[in-house]
């Protein structure tokens, strides 16, 4: 998953393919690699200034 995509389904390391909402994680349909939630790295979170915030 890239950064920008936060909330995304991940996919499958092994195949690729979109992985599917499980309970507690995620799987895939194709060859069935289950991915639990508590696995995934999320993003860093943003430290810098507001939208809003002027130099």
């Amino acid at each position: 998953m890239d950064d920008l995509d936060w909330g995304a389904q991940p996919r499958c390391p092994k195949d690729g393919i979109l992985m599917r909402d499980v309970p507690g994680g995620w799987q895939c349909p194709h060859c069935g690699h289950v991915q639990q939630a508590q696995d995934v790295e999320l993003p860093p979170e943003f430290d810098g200034p507001d939208i809003d915030q002027r130099r």
